[in-house]
């Protein structure tokens, strides 16, 4: 049987500030935080909350943190959102 939750929406990564942890909209849950090794920003992997996917998110996170690094290399700024690519987008 195939699993049909890994289509569909794939997510946003929203940057946490300092003052305020609750950077996802209410429709949003938060399924993981990631930090960039290199400046210590901190995101949130958000999902629908009728759709959330564990296992999605943490490969988000690896690729997430690929871009961090890419983003450092390049010496640009860490964008404040982050679209994350969806199963099929991903390695």
């Amino acid at each position: 049987m195939v699993n049909l939750t890994h289509h569909g929406a794939s997510g946003t990564a929203k940057r946490l500030r300092q003052t305020a942890e609750s950077g996802q909209p209410a429709k949003t849950l938060t399924m993981k935080l990631v930090v960039c090794s290199q400046c210590g920003e901190r995101f949130a992997i958000g999902h629908d909350v009728a759709s959330p996917d564990p296992e999605l998110a943490e490969r988000q996170a690896k690729w997430l943190e690929e871009q961090f690094v890419w983003d450092h290399i390049q010496e640009s700024k860490h964008r404040s959102s982050i679209a994350l690519p969806a199963w099929d987008e991903l390695k």
